[in-house]
């Protein structure tokens, strides 16, 4: 795989087609054919994902990961008291398999008594010189309809925040510490790497997985005790991330960005939502910061600053979190956002805040805005937030 990941870069492919003829003639193997296109999909698949993430350094495969299926790798219950399973791993020699004994730590067996059925594939990763099998347990069941929506916004001030007033976890003073020390220790290194590359040498690793698990540590915590304060029989609106387009201005805040890891939290949240049967959906995320969530209006200087959230239009103040997560709630059944590309949120936003306000036409073409008028005290109270059926 290393060898036509290489290839394919060389050669500046940057779509490349997983069913092509194979470059046997400049790429020598003693693998079969059948592994040789495996070998080609899978580098074909990481070329694509580099090429699209527009990363600058050519990807180097460390590690040995074996994702088998059932014509490779069959799991067979042990009858000794040593193993909990066997390996029956095919070769190809005809009749003579490979068996391999299992242990089960003790999480494992927990699970597997709570969800006894295993499903077919495995997962085989190589490890500081050992071998670690990850089996899956299939767990199925319907997942209830959803008389409530709780809407979750993702951010950096707390990891998540619920539209029920909920904040969990928080980028600690110990986590922003860390990433300093990582970024002074990734400069070393980024040295180090320098002096060996002129010398010829394997660099180093970069990335400090101390403070990556530190980062997760802190986000699993969290998402746990959001998901065990989930009123019974709530729904959960998620953002759509796209969080390798966010950027900052300042190098400091993108490290932070980085050590937030919001991708993680997303994808975590979803997992622990499955887990517990728990009904979700991802909805359009766009402006949802900036709109009020009691009366519509999206203005950007409604967010006054990272936590501060004051509509210009009613007077509506609020942690800007919790109003974020209140519009994502709201979003959960509007199939017409969620269908709709970034560009043409706002204009969306700004028509229905006429339609829902016909007295905003008024206002927005000059006429007097005191109290009595729409914006003052009178009119704040004939507003009523909108209610979503689910």
């Amino acid at each position: 795989m290393q060898v036509y990941v290489n290839w394919l870069i060389a050669h500046a492919v940057r779509q490349p087609d997983k069913y092509a003829t194979l470059p046997e003639a400049e790429v020598s193997t003693w693998l079969s054919d059948r592994w040789q296109r495996c070998a080609w999909q899978q580098a074909c698949g990481i070329v694509q994902s580099w090429y699209s993430n527009e990363r600058e350094i050519p990807p180097v495969l460390r590690n040995l990961c074996i994702q088998a299926n059932a014509n490779v790798v069959v799991i067979e219950p042990s009858k000794s008291p040593a193993f909990d399973f066997w390996l029956r791993i095919s070769t190809l020699e005809a009749g003579k398999p490979v068996r391999v004994p299992i242990l089960l730590y003790g999480r494992a067996k927990d699970t597997l008594n709570e969800f006894p059925k295993l499903c077919t594939g495995v997962t085989l990763n190589k490890r500081a010189g050992q071998w670690y099998a990850t089996l899956v347990v299939e767990r199925r069941g319907p997942k209830p309809k959803a008389a409530t929506v709780v809407g979750a916004d993702i951010g950096m001030a707390n990891i998540v925040s619920t539209s029920t007033g909920g904040r969990y976890g928080q980028i600690s003073p110990q986590l922003r510490q860390r990433v300093a020390r990582s970024t002074a220790k990734r400069r070393r290194k980024q040295k180090l790497n320098a002096c060996l590359k002129r010398k010829e040498l394997p660099p180093v690793d970069l990335c400090d997985h101390r403070a990556e698990a530190f980062a997760r540590n802190e986000i699993g915590r969290a998402l746990n005790q959001m998901v065990d304060d989930l009123p019974a029989g709530a729904a959960v609106a998620l953002e759509r991330l796209t969080v390798k387009d966010m950027r900052f201005k300042s190098r400091q805040m993108s490290r932070v960005l980085r050590a937030a890891q919001l991708g993680y939290v997303r994808d975590k949240l979803k997992f622990k939502l499955d887990e517990r049967s728990i009904r979700y959906r991802s909805v359009q995320p766009a402006y949802s910061s900036q709109q009020c969530s009691r009366c519509g209006f999206t203005f950007s200087m409604n967010r006054r600053s990272q936590d501060k959230f004051v509509c210009l239009w009613c007077g509506y103040t609020a942690n800007a979190d919790e109003n974020a997560a209140a519009n994502i709630a709201e979003r959960f059944s509007d199939e017409e956002l969620n269908s709709l590309p970034f560009r043409e949120v706002e204009t969306a936003l700004a028509l229905r805040f006429m339609r829902r306000l016909p007295d905003a036409r008024s206002a927005s073409a000059g006429l007097d805005t005191s109290p009595g008028q729409p914006g003052g005290e009178s009119y704040k109270r004939s507003i009523s937030p909108v209610q979503t059926p689910v």
